[in-house]
């Protein structure tokens, strides 16, 4: 058995990303591994200023975004996981896939538990899958817990 010490866990605030989380937190109680809960949040793409001046305020809105979900993650960890898991709480702005995979490396995870929804065909084909790119990319174990969804996809 390899050394499981670092296990990172993806969080979208999302029922499929806690299911992921309880494997994630057995796991870690298991093997006294200490967990990395990340949230990562989508840039908004920023547009040109028309003549006048929008009254939606892109970079307060990001900064709100980062409040809340670290509140989130703080929650989580506080209600979610088991007492005696040292818990890391990171939110980064970016790229979910690249930078899950950046914050895994900068941290020497060990393995990566990551929800996937169980799409296909078409929308799986346009919007891709952010555990795809993680399972194809990570320098580390990726283990992967499919959740199908109640909704036709």
């Amino acid at each position: 058995m390899f050394p499981l010490k670092k296990i990172l866990c993806p969080i979208d605030f999302s029922e499929h990303s806690l299911t992921a989380l309880k494997i994630a937190d057995e796991m870690a109680k298991a093997f006294h591994a200490e967990l990395f809960l990340v949230h990562i949040i989508t840039p908004i793409p920023s547009v040109p200023t028309p003549p006048h001046p929008l009254v939606f305020d892109i970079p307060k809105y990001q900064d709100s975004l980062e409040i809340n979900s670290k509140k989130s993650l703080e929650d989580i960890a506080k209600n979610r996981i088991s007492s005696g898991i040292k818990v890391h709480r990171i939110v980064a702005l970016g790229d979910p896939s690249t930078e899950i995979i950046k914050i895994a490396d900068e941290n020497d995870v060990n393995l990566i538990v990551v929800a996937t929804h169980g799409r296909t065909g078409l929308k799986h084909m346009i919007f891709g899958s952010v555990a795809e790119k993680i399972i194809r990319h990570a320098s580390c174990p990726v283990l992967t817990k499919r959740v199908l969804s109640n909704v036709r996809e």
